[in-house]
């Protein structure tokens, strides 16, 4: 699947990158000792317990992040492999606010979206410190538009959420999820290590529909100060 679609103006705010607020689009890869360590955080309970292991030198929190391969339910019926590779991700270009000077968040337009029809993908950063405010990356996910409706399945862009994400935090996309490439935000470039299934063949492997915008404007991502956003100031639309 390629293709176009042409969307409506709206402007997205950011959420928090958490398991729970995650859980319907994939899965969110984290100890859970620093997640709880924040400000204001509760214990995210829909990870699982952690238990002792490595002669007690070691806590391990067992299947964190499903991963499928469901390349079998392709036509095309042509196997798949489990693949690993690293993408350095730079930061993208944001753009002000028009008409609001005072605004605290600038913004980035949304163009295109994808998604992995058969198997789960995993992003996980390296060398990005957790308490790093001056660099974060964006995870941009949306439901697919059911079959019984118009565009079906294309991105359901009225439905578009957005979060961002520490370096102490992996994420994992579940197999079909529409989701944005990977957004870096801040002053530094990103590497991450992405494992996925692949065939080879190209509509199995990755679909993409880029955005048009409609005559009022197209999607952009509303993105706060990073260090704002992580002490608590978020942003206001």
């Amino acid at each position: 699947m390629a293709g176009k679609k042409t969307v409506k103006a709206a402007h997205i705010a950011v959420e928090p990158l958490t398991q729970s607020s995650f859980s319907v689009y994939g899965s969110v890869i984290e100890n859970p000792a620093l997640s709880l360590a924040r400000p204001g955080h509760a214990r995210d309970t829909s990870y699982p317990e952690g238990i002792l292991a490595n002669q007690g030198t070691a806590r391990k929190y067992p299947e964190i992040s499903p991963t499928h391969n469901h390349y079998g339910a392709s036509p095309r019926q042509q196997e798949a492999r489990a693949v690993t590779t690293l993408f350095v991700c730079s930061p993208r270009r944001l753009r002000p606010a028009v008409g609001n000077p005072t605004a605290a968040y600038a913004l980035l337009d949304l163009r295109v979206m994808e998604r992995h029809p058969y198997t789960t993908q995993t992003f996980t950063p390296m060398g990005l410190d957790p308490d790093d405010m001056t660099t974060a990356y964006l995870v941009v996910v949306t439901p697919t538009v059911p079959p019984s409706e118009p565009d079906a399945g294309t991105p359901d862009t009225a439905k578009v959420k957005a979060f961002l994400a520490r370096g102490s935090q992996a994420v994992t996309y579940g197999a079909g999820t529409w989701h944005a490439p990977m957004i870096v935000v801040g002053k530094r470039e990103i590497s991450f290590v992405v494992t996925q299934h692949m065939n080879g063949v190209a509509d199995d492997d990755c679909q993409e529909i880029e955005f048009e915008a409609g005559g009022d404007g197209g999607l952009s991502i509303a993105v706060p100060g990073i260090r704002q956003f992580f002490t608590g100031a978020q942003a206001k639309l």
